[in-house]
């Protein structure tokens, strides 16, 4: 039996369509030893599934607490709080459950519906996740050069129709295009389930590639085009605050999109030339840490999220010892907020912050 591959009958959207069923041809397990084919990784996949389990400890407080604060008054965090969803879900997929897969020592026909619904949603936030870092990348240009024609589009509610670009993209990356299968031979994601007898050709990801491509060169000109406007504006700006301000969104936006694409760089590698294991390790942990380390640059960078989840966690009566302001959190934003938007002088009063 011959079957000609195609993106839609090896997605997401087929596996529902059809009953939550895998394509009986290109995912068909039936007499396959699947852990015959897999090596237990005990070690790494406790790595995986420690730092999976803490980091999302760290995100999703932090998460919470931007949600709430004044912060989501600017456009910058409506872009990251999306980003954060995006970050939620991958981490799940890139550690939690790698780091339990690789532990079993599983290969694809280990748990096929399991592996195959956690590739398509590891593969789809990904590329949403590219798209979003792209967008939050224009928008920190934006705020540098207010003479950028697109900034419109980040002012008041224009931003809630740009974000659908890329909650649409994420939609298709997640249920249009074929997923990655996890192996533990690799302790990482490929396009190829490593079916014994199948082509691997048949499960080449184009539009992954193409994503790849194009966030680890758009991304890397945006902020090369951001650090010479910064670096410009810093020397003929007569604001300090303005300066001071500017340059604290602009490095946590930085580290956090600098590492989606170092991990976008190596899985473009990846995709064309036969990687050494170590290569493919470093990619998952390229993977992981691009999504995962944004929570830390919020924890350690971002005074008022990081106050905001001591709140969260700490008695009241250790906060009074501590000294700490029992003001809401959005007390503490409001400079930031009225500096942005004195920035912003296409702006009214009746527009959110920039």
């Amino acid at each position: 039996m011959s079957v000609e591959p195609h993106d839609l009958e090896m997605s997401l959207n087929y596996f529902i369509r059809n009953g939550f069923e895998l394509h009986p041809y290109f995912y068909n397990c039936t007499g396959v030893d699947s852990y015959a084919l897999g090596v237990p990784r005990p070690f790494i996949g406790t790595y995986f599934l420690t730092v999976g389990i803490v980091l999302l400890m760290i995100y999703l407080p932090c998460l919470f607490v931007m949600g709430r604060s004044d912060l989501m008054k600017s456009s910058c965090y409506k872009i990251m709080f999306y980003l954060g969803i995006m970050d939620i879900s991958c981490i799940t997929v890139n550690s939690v459950a790698t780091g339990w897969l690789a532990i079993q020592g599983a290969t694809f026909c280990s748990y096929p519906k399991f592996i195959y619904v956690m590739g398509a949603i590891g593969c789809g936030f990904w590329m949403g996740s590219c798209a979003t870092c792209i967008l939050l990348a224009l928008n920190r240009c934006c705020d540098i050069n207010q003479n950028f024609k697109i900034r419109k589009m980040f002012v008041g509610n224009n931003i809630y129709i740009v974000m659908l670009v890329p909650l649409s993209y994420t939609i298709y990356s997640t249920f249009f295009i074929k997923p990655v299968a996890f192996n533990s031979n690799y302790v990482s994601w490929f396009f190829n389930p490593f079916i014994p007898g199948m082509n691997g050709e048949y499960y080449v990801n184009i539009a992954h590639t193409i994503n790849n491509c194009c966030v680890s060169l758009t991304t890397t000109t945006l902020y090369v085009l951001l650090c010479c406007s910064l670096l410009h504006k810093s020397r003929h700006s007569s604001s300090e605050a303005l300066s001071k301000t500017q340059r604290q969104i602009f490095i946590q936006s930085i580290l956090i999109c600098s590492i989606n694409a170092i991990a976008a760089y190596i899985y473009v590698y990846m995709q064309f030339i036969p990687p050494p294991p170590f290569v493919v390790l470093i990619g998952q942990l390229a993977w992981q840490c691009a999504h995962g380390s944004v929570c830390i640059v919020y924890i350690t960078m971002n005074r008022t999220i990081r106050r905001g989840v001591f709140k969260l966690f700490c008695p009241q009566n250790l906060q009074s010892h501590l000294n700490m302001k029992t003001t809401t959190i959005t007390t503490e934003v409001r400079p930031v907020s009225k500096v942005i938007t004195s920035v912003a002088a296409t702006a009214t009063s009746s527009e959110a912050v920039f």
